[in-house]
């Protein structure tokens, strides 16, 4: 995986009698320099390429503006499941589906990853139940939050389309696929219109 350089974990921190958050800030913040791979594998630079803490804040901030408006979902979760969504990137890394690797073993991996950045932390458990709720899809949130995460691939898609990259149709076909709530699907359609 390709990252923009070193992480605030991987230097000298004293990590005994700390605060547990710093800790968790530490390892989490290692999304701001990992590189959104579809599009590193589509050509996309480096330098226009978003982060996967890029693409969480983008999610998060699609749950504050539309999550009213969805019947059963709950905003305050939704924005607080968008947030935490990737949290299991940060150390298995942006797993892709042309990557080779199963379902089970990307799953294993991402969990053992988002333990690894919860850990010390007293809100572990809270936040790795939102992390699960998202995962299992169980609840109208987690399901519109799942929605959002392909969304933002398809408007990033139609920035990059705009911007002059070529190969974007497929980012737009995944999107479509997933979308089922027709506002999402009209905003997606627009900005591929565009």
């Amino acid at each position: 995986m390709r990252v923009k350089g070193p992480g605030p974990d991987e230097l000298v921190f004293p990590r005994e009698g700390g605060d547990p958050a710093l800790g968790v800030w530490m390892r989490a913040t290692r999304l701001k320099r990992l590189f959104r791979q579809g599009w590193l594998k589509r050509g996309i630079e480096e330098a226009a390429c978003e982060s996967v803490a890029d693409h969480s804040f983008g999610v998060a901030l699609l749950a504050l503006l539309l999550a009213p408006s969805q019947p059963g979902v709950l905003r305050e979760r939704a924005v607080l499941m968008a947030l935490v969504h990737e949290l299991g990137e940060a150390y298995a890394g942006d797993i892709t589906p042309v990557d080779g690797v199963s379902k089970e073993e990307k799953a294993r991996l991402e969990r053992d990853s988002i333990l690894r950045v919860l850990e010390g932390s007293p809100e572990a458990a809270f936040v790795l139940e939102l992390w699960e709720e998202y995962e299992a899809t169980a609840t109208p949130t987690a399901r519109f939050v799942k929605e959002l995460d392909r969304l933002e691939m398809g408007l990033e898609a139609s920035v990059h389309e705009a911007g002059g990259s070529a190969a974007m149709g497929e980012f737009h076909d995944s999107a479509r696929r997933a979308l089922v709530t027709p506002n999402l699907r009209a905003m997606l359609e627009a900005a591929i219109a565009r």
